[in-house]
């Protein structure tokens, strides 16, 4: 296959090469058939002893075929489907049509000593550039053999000559005074076109030779690239993703687009690390997948590779030893990369690709896979991380919920003087305890919305939602907070809004949170301005805009990070749990749009949020 690859590369690259030659060597044609004609003008006019008719008839006889190939290159052009054939014979004729002329010229014009010899070598070197490496040394072979005859043969062959043409000629013969001199001048014209087909061919195949391989790299790197960018893309977006079982099936799927085999699948090691449970698989059948769990003391194979052993093979037979060989070869599996699934610091499970026919994987295929082996494994390990924080908090901030709210009940029961009276250093202290309980309970709260949607993050259906209809109950609540603390604030929400794939608890949460804290951050007098609309690309954009306290540039990169508040921020009000923005921007995430945020210190902030539409919107 990569033979024909380049030879179908190198035939299109010498079928243009050659038809962009075509109609130069054409145009150089006409300047040589026209020199002649100019030099027999020039000539006469000077006063020269040249054989005017002879050469004139020869440049009449170049512009004739001339014509003729330009006519032919015009069709051969337009000819379909184009073959390399085609132009490497038109080529042979425009050598052999020349190579004809040229040697009257010479006859004419000296012989040996013609200035026009250097054509020769010219010819020869075109023939080795654009044809055959024999066919360089073909047309060379014969321009010696015609210049020797016609050097041993002397006066007689070209009396012959002269006679059947009625012209005189002007050629050196061997018999001529000084003959050694004439054969060592034909031994010297001899031997540059042997030299110069000999050093043009050889060139050339090791140019061609070169080429091919150039071309291999570079498909080599075309296809490192292609798996490259689709490497890149798939970490992208594995990397967005909070649900295991959704991680695990892009992983499988991707990994076998990547690497160009039927089948794919990941095992992940049970906790007690001795049986391989198939976690995820992409192009296998229901009855493999029924043998269950893999046990590693009668798989052998699978054990060397959780000890981190890639394992290669392409040609799958019992010999190797499977716990299920049979069910390997009724599934047509031939071949198989296998590699241990490496989190940061321990092994996962075993990441396999699978080949339904005979294919041996390559080294590069092996590294390939290594790097997205542990990209994937790294994935996983953050999921399975993240899935266990958030279970702990959930948990941790459930049973504080409870003790909390009874100790908040007590107090308030002891400052309003149901216990008893309370003076006014008591009532003040009590209030304050009331503060912090309240600040811990909103920090609870959050805790619990955070553990709740990212644990129900697979499980949460979507539908399409109009924006419009979950902000619009929203807006008494606001503004009566606005009027309380004497803050301007106004709604200006586009008709035609786009339905985006969400649920109305995700859209409320993510409107509330930003326009709380506009509110929250903004001080009497100032102006808060929400508004819904779509950007030049069709998005539902949310835009909620203040003329607050704003953000310093340095608190920039941990604004989304949880439990992170501005400097400014815990200056102006106590009470906040650093939580809501990073529920902001989980919920963007998670309706895969985007969130832009500017500010400058002492000017305000303005917050806009990106979601794509509905597909069928």
């Amino acid at each position: 296959m990569p033979q024909s690859y380049d030879l179908i590369k190198e035939q299109g690259f010498f079928r243009r090469e050659l038809r962009e030659r075509v109609s130069w060597f054409i145009n150089l044609r006409w300047i040589a058939g026209g020199a002649a004609l100019a030099a027999c003008i020039v000539g006469r006019l000077m006063g020269l002893t040249l054989p005017e008719l002879p050469i004139g008839l020869i440049g009449v006889f170049v512009l004739f075929y001339n014509g003729c190939l330009l006519v032919a290159s015009r069709r051969l052009s337009v000819l379909q489907p184009e073959r390399l054939e085609h132009f490497t014979t038109f080529l042979h004729i425009q050598i052999s049509l020349d190579l004809v002329a040229l040697s009257f010229a010479l006859f004419f014009t000296g012989g040996i000593n013609s200035p026009l010899l250097i054509l020769v070598i010219l010819h020869v070197v075109l023939a080795g550039i654009f044809l055959d490496p024999w066919a360089s040394y073909l047309y060379g072979a014969i321009m010696v053999l015609v210049m020797g005859g016609a050097v041993i043969l002397g006066k007689t062959a070209a009396s012959l000559l002269e006679t059947i043409t009625g012209f005189q000629h002007s050629f050196v013969f061997l018999d001529a005074p000084e003959p050694h001199w004439i054969l060592a001048q034909y031994l010297v014209f001899a031997s540059a076109v042997i030299f110069s087909a000999y050093t043009i061919t050889t060139v050339k195949v090791s140019l061609r030779t070169k080429a091919r391989e150039l071309q291999r790299i570079s498909r080599e790197l075309d296809a490192s690239n292609t798996k490259l960018t689709a490497l890149y893309e798939m970490v992208k977006e594995i990397g967005a993703i909070t649900d295991l079982k959704r991680l695990l099936d892009t992983a499988t799927l991707q990994a076998a687009a990547i690497m160009g085999v039927k089948a794919c699948s990941i095992k992940l090691l049970d906790d007690q690390k001795k049986h391989l449970e198939f976690s995820s698989t992409y192009g296998l059948s229901e009855d493999y997948l029924s043998m269950g769990k893999l046990d590693l003391e009668k798989s052998p194979i699978n054990r060397r590779i959780i000890d981190g052993s890639p394992y290669v093979i392409a040609d799958i037979d019992k010999k190797d030893h499977f716990q299920f060989p049979e069910n390997i070869q009724k599934e047509g599996i031939v071949s198989m990369l296998c590699l241990p699934l490496r989190g940061n610091s321990r092994v996962l499970g075993v990441f396999c690709v699978y080949g339904m026919a005979d294919y041996t994987f390559q080294e590069r295929d092996v590294d390939f896979f290594i790097l997205m082996s542990d990209l994937v494994g790294i994935a996983i390990e953050r999921v399975k991380w993240d899935l266990t924080k958030s279970w702990f908090m959930a948990k941790v901030t459930h049973n504080l919920r409870s003790p909390l709210n009874a100790v908040f009940s007590m107090v308030s029961l002891v400052r309003k003087g149901y216990l008893g009276t309370v003076n006014d250093k008591q009532a003040e202290t009590l209030e304050r305890c009331e503060s912090r309980i309240q600040i811990l309970a909103d920090l609870v709260g959050d805790l619990l919305k955070i553990g709740r949607e990212r644990t129900e993050m697979g499980k949460v259906t979507h539908h399409p939602v109009a924006p419009e209809s979950v902000v619009q109950p929203l807006i008494p609540l606001f503004q009566n907070q606005s009027v309380q603390k004497g803050i301007e604030i106004s709604f200006e929400i586009d008709d035609n809004l786009p339905k985006i794939l969400a649920n109305e608890g995700l859209i409320e949460d993510l409107f509330a949170n930003l326009i709380s804290n506009a509110i929250k951050y903004t001080m009497p007098g100032g102006r808060v301005t929400v508004e819904l609309g779509t950007d030049d690309r069709g998005r539902f954009r949310f835009d909620v805009s203040d003329t607050g306290i704003g953000i310093a540039e340095s608190d920039m990169p941990n604004l989304f990070s949880e439990f992170f508040r501005a400097e400014n921020a815990k200056q102006l009000a106590e009470q906040g749990t650093g939580l809501g923005l990073a529920i902001v921007k989980e919920t963007v995430d998670r309706l895969g749009g985007s969130i832009q945020v500017r500010s400058k210190v002492g000017e305000g902030t303005r917050f806009t949020c990106f979601i794509p539409p509905c597909v069928d919107h």
